[in-house]
């Protein structure tokens, strides 16, 4: 008797069947490096949203951020610039999941992205070397942690502390979002803009303008 088809736990999708041809990822995590403020909600939303308790600790997260004196080949101003290390989504079947010796890697049928079944994982660690970006990471207690793209609207874009809406109205300032979950030809466009200046206030003024405080205070 043949086994009843498996189905994605997050978006309730039947499975790919062994051996299907898979097509490439199309939408994917991109990252404007040099916007990035190194605030690390990213991480704490991707933390949040896959550890099972519902944990806030980076340690558990699928995106990481480190500090690199040059971004995009060019010296960052003091020394300072920030990269996200994200899961580019290799072509199927990526290198993480070709050198997996027990196949516990299954793919996403809404997002064709290569998933970990942690059920199925032995925690060889064989797909951490085999990563040419070094962004299949190990958690504390060895489980093997791949980005998912979170079923198709990943928590980390949302949460990116740097898109405009999570900004008050008023000072001065010109930034851009970070991270983006768009297809190639999209982001191209992205990198090509310039960001737009907007007015920021400060807090006490934005609580002025509100009714939050009186002018007294």
């Amino acid at each position: 008797m043949s086994n009843p088809p498996q189905k994605e736990l997050v978006t309730g999708q039947q499975w790919y069947a062994p051996g299907a041809e898979i097509p490439d990822v199309d939408q994917k995590l991109y990252a404007l490096q040099n916007q990035c403020t190194d605030c690390n909600v990213c991480e704490i939303a991707c933390s949040l949203v896959h550890s099972p308790e519902g944990e806030l600790n980076p340690l558990l997260s699928r995106i990481r951020i480190s500090h690199a004196p040059s971004v995009n080949s060019r010296k960052a101003t003091h020394g300072f610039g920030f990269i996200s290390a994200i899961c580019h989504h290799c072509g199927n079947p990526p290198p993480c999941a070709e050198v997996c010796p027990v196949d516990a890697f299954y793919y996403d049928p809404k997002t064709n992205v290569a998933v970990i079944a942690q059920d199925k994982c032995i925690q060889c660690m064989e797909c951490v070397p085999a990563c040419p970006f070094d962004v299949v990471f190990v958690a504390p207690d060895g489980e093997l942690l791949k980005c998912d793209l979170c079923g198709g609207e990943p928590a980390c874009v949302e949460a990116c502390a740097t898109r405009p809406e999570m900004n008050n109205a008023g000072k001065q300032y010109t930034r851009a979002p970070v991270l983006f979950h768009a297809d190639a030809k999209a982001f191209r466009s992205v990198m090509q803009q310039k960001p737009e200046k907007r007015d920021e206030v400060g807090m006490m003024q934005a609580m002025l303008e509100r009714g939050e405080i009186s002018s007294s205070a």
